[in-house]
């Protein structure tokens, strides 16, 4: 720890992937309300940096403690908590529950970041107004998308700064994984980034096949004048 130095460490209690939930990790602690209170007790009795936390609202509909678990967090020591308003077994599926986010809200005095389906600026303002949260959290709706941390529609972006931060992105990803590895996670940012400027078929496959950086490069700045 002393030699990471974080600002804080954030433990995961929404991961509904299987492999990470169904060994009681992510989700799957939701089930565990007293392991989750003697985690943060522990944590944050040892460190005197701030710990926070992610929950979803529950394993399944029969079992929605989100508000439990919300509660638990606060009266042990934790900073903050965001909230995926959904449980485990709905992962990325159905609507957000909003109104479990402002209950949350409304019955903490820590802050509250609400998540889950937040795509464009106005689904940030519909989510704040809705639920109060002090903040919004974006995972999947920034795939593609940086822009919406700037609130700007993507629709709006030209082309040429869409083609300047795909390459900036891409080289900053192959510095840091190596080539090989960096190209080949790059390639769901791409295919976003790419079906998002309304490139798709062949075109689109034959730029996510291609496994040479220069060549890449070469072809998205040919987008331009597509």
């Amino acid at each position: 720890l002393s030699q990471r130095s974080p600002d804080g460490i954030d433990i995961n209690l929404g991961c509904s992937v299987r492999r990470v939930s169904g060994r009681g990790a992510g989700a799957g602690l939701l089930k565990e309300p007293d392991k989750i209170a003697q985690i943060f007790r522990l944590l944050t009795s040892e460190l005197d940096i701030p710990i926070t936390g992610k929950i979803r609202l529950g394993w399944d509909d029969s079992s929605l403690n989100y508000l439990e678990i919300a509660q638990i967090i606060q009266d042990n020591g934790g900073k903050m908590v965001a909230v995926h308003a959904r449980t485990k077994t709905d992962a990325f599926h159905g609507d957000v529950n909003l109104a479990a986010i402002a209950e949350i809200k409304h019955n903490l005095s820590i802050p509250v970041i609400g998540n889950g389906d937040v795509k464009t600026p106005l689904d940030i303002e519909r989510m704040k107004e809705l639920t109060q949260c002090d903040a919004v959290m974006i995972g999947r709706g920034a795939i593609g998308n940086p822009w919406i941390f700037q609130k700007r529609d993507c629709n709006f972006v030209d082309k040429v700064e869409k083609i300047r931060t795909i390459t900036y992105h891409l080289n900053r990803m192959t510095r840091y994984y190596g080539q090989q590895r960096g190209l080949l996670l790059f390639r769901k940012h791409l295919k976003q980034y790419l079906v998002g400027m309304g490139i798709r078929g062949r075109v689109l496959q034959e730029i996510l096949r291609c496994d040479d950086l220069a060549i890449l490069a070469q072809n998205l700045h040919q987008l331009i004048n597509t």
